[in-house]
């Protein structure tokens, strides 16, 4: 398994500064965002096929890809809280790939959901950067 990094913690940091949230809410702003290339894509642009293997240079391609395609997406981070509130098991969210989710979703599932503290969301100090 991957190591989780300061990249999948920023991810993270980003749903909770919308949270909390109504999953309905997330969905109806998702709904209502017009022009969004997703709509414009097959969906297996987003769901590689069950197996998929992302060898380094295979994720770093992939994290590219996405981030060509939804990195500066108006509801990218709708996208992605969405798919964790939900409880998405798989697929590229949020212009983060498949393996990545993998990670920020065991990062959202492994914490105390009644945790009041918010201040610090994914508890990376500042510094370390957003990796995005």
């Amino acid at each position: 398994m991957r190591a989780v990094t300061a990249f999948h913690h920023d991810r993270l940091a980003e749903v909770d500064a919308l949270l909390p949230a109504e999953l309905a809410d997330l969905q109806a702003v998702l709904d209502a965002a017009p022009g969004l290339r997703c709509r414009d894509v097959g969906p297996e642009q987003f769901f590689p096929p069950e197996g998929s293997r992302f060898p380094r240079h295979a994720l770093l391609a992939e994290r590219e890809r996405l981030r060509a395609l939804c990195g500066d997406c108006p509801v990218r981070v709708h996208c992605l809280a969405t798919a964790l509130v939900r409880g998405e098991t798989y697929g590229s969210w949020g212009a983060v790939a498949q393996p990545d989710y993998q990670l920020v979703r065991s990062l959202w599932r492994g914490r105390d959901s009644t945790s009041a503290d918010r201040d610090e969301p994914g508890g990376i100090p500042e510094e370390m950067g957003s990796g995005w």
